[in-house]
């Protein structure tokens, strides 16, 4: 009987530290803190630029990711957008990684931005998962919370 106590206290002692990692890890991060600005596109039509900041990047010093919106959306539901390295009109924006940002030159980046819902003056809760072409990836989840007005619309 002591022996069988003795075996399962040592089950449990290997399986709770697993628990605890494999728990943390596949819940809900920490959405990282971005900020939403008003902008616009390249032909001079309405846009959103979301900064993502990151950390951990090796040689960077205030590395973040930028992602274009174009267009003056706004979604009530769940959306998803794919760039692609072509970028272009049809895709609705595109996103690009830098070292340093507003500093250095950008890397354009592949794959999908998703959002929960995107309401003018409110926060934006989304995800990304991107690829540099140096094969570099770049994922997780943000919160946006807006940092500009609108700019004026001047034709």
């Amino acid at each position: 009987m002591k022996l069988k106590k003795g075996i399962i206290g040592f089950a449990l002692a290997l399986f709770i530290p697993y628990a605890i990692v494999l728990g943390q890890t596949q819940g809900d991060a920490t959405p990282i803190k971005a900020v939403i600005n008003y902008s616009v596109a390249p032909w001079d039509d309405a846009a959103y630029e979301i900064i993502i900041p990151l950390k951990n990047i090796p040689k960077s010093s205030n590395p973040a990711i930028a992602i274009d919106i174009w267009g003056n959306p706004e979604f009530q539901e769940a959306k998803s957008f794919r760039f692609s390295k072509d970028g272009g009109r049809k895709q609705g924006g595109g996103a690009s990684f830098q070292p340093v940002l507003n500093q250095s030159l950008p890397v354009q980046l592949t794959g999908t931005v998703s959002f929960k819902a995107l309401k003018k003056g409110q926060p934006v809760f989304g995800s990304f998962d991107f690829v540099s072409s140096d094969g570099r990836t770049f994922n997780g989840s943000f919160r946006a919370d807006w940092g500009n007005k609108p700019l004026p619309y001047i034709r």
